[in-house]
């Protein structure tokens, strides 16, 4: 199926992926419960033709897909991604069922892209931060979970007396060391980010002494901005990374 929309819905929200000519070419992104702007990126679609629209859609979270599939507006023609098995490809992990639908898209377009004989890294900065690897055959051999910068900031205000909530998206302007309470966190969360992939990335490519490249997407990517650690052949920042990962799933079924 050559899908028109290709939906991501997430733990914090939902993105759409337009394609054309066998890429996606536009996101938008939307909020997990909220269906007025699902409405209104409807309306934002190109004008319906004699056919349906062709959507594919995948989650990690089961009610928000309930909810979505339940408001999609008709005619259209859907395909839903709700197992690994419907993915084209390998695991070589101990609970296939249990590994995010999410990762193994971002590896999957991650390995398109790649040249030949070449693995690949991908680092997702969302929720949590997962870092996989898939091999140069194609082979998914697992990766690392740990919590995002938005959790990290929740879990410091949630379980401490004092310290403010601090949501870190870009990178801490701050002076070093952080003169106050907040650049001091700021600082922290960064540094626990970039250490924790630049550990985990250097791990991999020790494992697997093999050409890899190193694919970077996910809301809070842009903290990684300048990270390319001499390990790897080439770093790309890839918006669209699991929303390319359900198009060439669904491109290649029927």
């Amino acid at each position: 199926m050559t899908p028109d929309v290709v939906v991501d819905i997430g733990n914090s929200r939902m993105k759409w992926g337009i394609c054309r000519h066998h890429r996606v070419v536009k996101i938008l992104r939307l909020p997990l419960d909220e269906t007025t702007p699902w409405n209104d990126a409807f309306a934002q679609l190109d004008p319906p033709t004699a056919e349906p629209r062709h959507w594919a859609v995948a989650s990690v979270h089961p009610q928000a897909l309930q909810r979505f599939l339940a408001w999609l507006p008709p005619p259209h023609r859907l395909l839903v991604f709700d197992h690994h098995t419907l993915l084209p490809i390998r695991l070589n992990v101990a609970e296939p069922h249990a590994v995010g639908l999410d990762r193994l898209l971002g590896c999957l377009a991650a390995r398109a892209m790649a040249p030949n004989g070449t693995a690949a890294i991908t680092v997702d900065v969302g929720t949590a931060v997962t870092v996989n690897f898939v091999d140069a055959q194609g082979m998914f051999q697992g990766g690392a979970i740990f919590p995002g910068p938005r959790l990290m900031g929740r879990a410091l205000q949630a379980f401490t007396a004092k310290l403010p909530l601090v949501d870190l998206m870009e990178q801490p302007r701050d002076p070093w060391p952080g003169p106050s309470t907040v650049s001091a966190i700021r600082h922290g969360i960064h540094a626990a980010l970039w250490g924790g992939v630049d550990h985990l990335v250097k791990q991999l490519v020790e494992v697997y002494p093999t050409p890899v490249g190193l694919y970077l997407t996910g809301g809070g990517a842009g903290l990684l901005d300048g990270y390319h650690p001499p390990q790897v052949a080439a770093v790309h920042r890839v918006p669209a990374l699991t929303l390319e990962g359900i198009r060439i799933a669904a491109e290649g079924l029927p």
